[in-house]
């Protein structure tokens, strides 16, 4: 990588190629960040009115220009690499529909406008939609080899409907009206199967011919898809299994590699019904804020290995040992933010030390 010249992104890619097959060896897959020694970043300030949070988010050119700011601040270890994150806004193809109306503060969120599910119309001329498209190749063609680019969240459709309906109307939806939200989440699938290829060829001319989950700093060398359902928190296990696997297994099938974003302990309950997904390969485990660490979960995370699958997940200094001295470094990936450039070298080091070999 030019730009990061101190990267060896062959090794890495390498790396990363074997975590997603199985295969590690050495130690488990481990990303280390930390300051850059003399060298500041961020100096752009969080906007204080719509317009600029809308540039904040669409502009391109502005969200190239943070990207290298901070990317040129951070200390990369380990298997660790700069990664643009084509962030717009969790479940973004909730835009691609006619009547959408995202809203643009810290985060994109979107009127609840949907009154009935047969209103469900793909429109190619939405904003959001054109948005993706344009900013997928806007960051590839700036890239030339110095970053990845990560796909924009166009995954999580029953959430999609949750944004459009609203939460409550939603999940009143799933017991009252179960067909109609089956016809609504194969209606998204379709526009997700019409809408995901193209970015994804886009994106395989700057991500040496693989696939980026950027805010994951994961990269695999085929299409790669991250399946997630944050609104199964809410619901039973029956409904889940009924209504909402459904859009996991299809995605599942026309991926090459495809993790699960489990995104909070109260998706525990629902783990068998994911590790049975034809064709996942990792569970990435979200440590929510304020909730007990992924190191509080080695039982579940054992569970998950157990099962055949990878684990993905950030950890702090601390509990590294605990990770590695249980689990299985063969598939698993580590993710560990450092105070400075040496401390990064030595957690690098740590895990070679550490990293345990079981099958």
């Amino acid at each position: 990588m030019p730009y990061f010249g101190y990267i060896d992104w062959e090794r890495i890619r390498e790396r990363h190629t074997a975590f997603w097959k199985g295969e590690l060896t050495g130690s488990c897959l481990l990303s280390v960040y930390a300051p850059r020694n003399e060298v500041a970043g961020g100096s752009f300030p969080k906007p204080q009115n719509r317009e600029d949070w809308i540039k904040w988010w669409l502009d391109p050119e502005q969200v190239i220009s943070r990207f290298r700011d901070d990317a040129s601040a951070m200390y990369y270890a380990g298997d660790a690499f700069p990664n643009l994150n084509c962030s717009l806004g969790p479940t973004c193809i909730a835009g691609f529909f006619k009547g959408s109306i995202p809203h643009f503060e810290n985060s994109i969120w979107y009127e609840h406008t949907l009154g009935d599910y047969r209103d469900l119309v793909f429109d190619p001329e939405s904003l959001m939609y054109k948005v993706a498209i344009e900013n997928v190749k806007a960051f590839v063609d700036n890239s030339k080899g110095d970053y990845m680019v990560g796909m924009p969240d166009i995954f999580s459709l029953a959430d999609a409907l949750s944004h459009l309906r609203g939460a409550d109307n939603f999940l009143l939806d799933l017991v009252d009206s179960p067909s109609d939200v089956k016809q609504a989440i194969n209606t998204l699938l379709d526009v997700w199967e019409k809408t995901v290829s193209p970015m994804h060829d886009v994106l395989t001319h700057g991500n040496f011919g693989g696939g980026s989950i950027a805010w994951l700093n994961t990269w695999a060398p085929g299409f790669l898809g991250q399946l997630q359902s944050d609104c199964s928190v809410m619901v039973s296990t029956g409904i889940f299994e009924e209504l909402l696997c459904h859009e996991l297994t299809v995605q599942a099938s026309k991926l090459d590699y495809c993790l699960y974003h489990l995104d909070g302990e109260e998706q525990i309950r629902h783990l068998p019904y994911i590790l049975s997904i034809p064709g996942l390969d990792v569970v990435q485990w979200t440590n929510i804020v304020s909730r007990r660490p992924a190191s509080a979960f080695i039982p579940v995370l054992k569970q998950i290995q157990a099962a055949g699958k990878g684990i993905l997940t950030s950890c702090t200094p601390k509990e590294l040992p605990i990770l590695l001295e249980n689990l299985n470094s063969r598939n698993l990936y580590l993710r560990v933010w450092a105070s400075n450039q040496a401390e990064a070298d030595e957690i690098v080091e740590l895990g070679k030390k550490l990293s345990l070999f079981k099958y």
